[in-house]
């Protein structure tokens, strides 16, 4: 009788640690985006040829901070990541402060679209770009990369995932 009621209490507890179907849904997150969907909002033919490099399929990753990343084999790249629609127009935290620091608006892309530069640091700088309750941050580079190569491929990836947002 003992060994039943263990049982009962065991199998009670067990039961009561599972989880939820709801807690580990992921297509809900705190930015509106799943890392396989940050990867459906451009080809990898589209990403390479704004970077000028051949790059195998997105690899998504991140639930709470989703993003997706295509790596070309010099290590150069690009990443589409899910940011907070308050952030964009803003200079990125961790650049605050910084001399030369600064956004610069993008017209026609989205509802809002910016480029946010450091001033020198890598990256030397990202797109940020919100469109209804959503927002990225685009970050492209590679070796030997310049300020205007980087803006450039990192406005053809944001022009090939805006329409898909």
């Amino acid at each position: 009788m003992k060994h039943a009621f263990a049982g009962a209490v065991l199998l009670l507890v067990v039961t009561g640690c599972g989880s939820s179907s709801a807690s580990t849904d992921q297509s809900q997150t705190g930015t509106g985006f799943t890392g396989a969907q940050l990867c459906a909002l451009a080809t990898s033919g589209q990403v390479g040829a704004a970077i000028g490099r051949s790059v195998p399929a997105g690899v998504p990753s991140g639930v709470n901070a989703p993003s997706c990343t295509w790596t070309a084999e010099d290590a150069g790249g690009a990443t589409i990541a899910a940011s907070d629609t308050a952030s964009v127009g803003k200079v990125p935290y961790g650049l605050q402060g910084k001399s030369g620091a600064g956004v610069t608006p993008i017209p026609n892309l989205g509802d809002a679209a910016f480029y946010a530069a450091p001033g020198g640091d890598f990256p030397l700088a990202e797109l940020d770009v919100k469109k209804g309750g959503r927002a990225l941050t685009i970050t492209a580079s590679w070796p030997s990369v310049t300020k205007a190569q980087q803006e450039a491929a990192e406005l053809a990836i944001a022009q090939a995932a805006v329409p898909r947002m």
